[in-house]
């Protein structure tokens, strides 16, 4: 797993770390970039074939970091591919205050439900934006699931709405 950050976004930064992973005969897994607050932020899941290539790839990305004025770590996990199939889609909106993704959050693990994807951001104008949270989850108990969340969104002045995500077999 490679994770980097770096004080700002800016072209190149992708094509540097793929590019390092590439090189030493790697192949990516799964990836996920953002920006929070204009810096970069970064997960990057590979797979290479040897020690003697792990070493090659830290230090290739060791050389990119420093191009690119990045913060970049690889720890070595698990090769576990029990991957929770989401089942459900949680839509947060409303001004922002704090406490928003904390209530929501601890409300789902109290009810079995495990995030597999979550994205926040503040839209629209400075002053006036409003809080939009966005989550993918899986598993729990939709029986109450649905009463508890409009009770939080009471609880917090904010709109939540809930679909169940239809999967289709491949």
């Amino acid at each position: 797993m490679i994770t980097a950050i770096g004080p700002r976004d800016r072209p190149g930064i992708i094509a540097g770390l793929t590019e390092a992973v590439y090189s030493v005969g790697g192949n990516l897994d799964d990836a996920t970039m953002t920006r929070l607050h204009g810096a970069f932020a970064n997960m990057l899941s590979a797979r290479v074939d040897s020690d003697d290539a792990l070493a090659a790839l830290r230090e290739k990305l060791s050389v990119v970091a420093k191009k690119l004025d990045l913060h970049v770590n690889v720890d070595l996990i698990p090769d576990i591919h029990e991957d929770a199939v989401p089942d459900h889609q949680i839509n947060v909106y409303g001004a922002d205050r704090p406490g928003i993704v904390f209530e929501v959050t601890k409300l789902l693990a109290e009810n079995g439900v495990n995030i597999t994807d979550l994205d926040t951001r503040l839209a629209g104008a400075p002053g006036r934006g409003v809080y939009v949270m966005l989550l993918e989850t899986s598993g729990g108990d939709w029986s109450i699931v649905p009463q508890r969340l409009a009770e939080v969104a009471v609880k917090l002045g904010v709109e939540v709405s809930n679909r169940e995500i239809q999967t289709e077999a491949l």
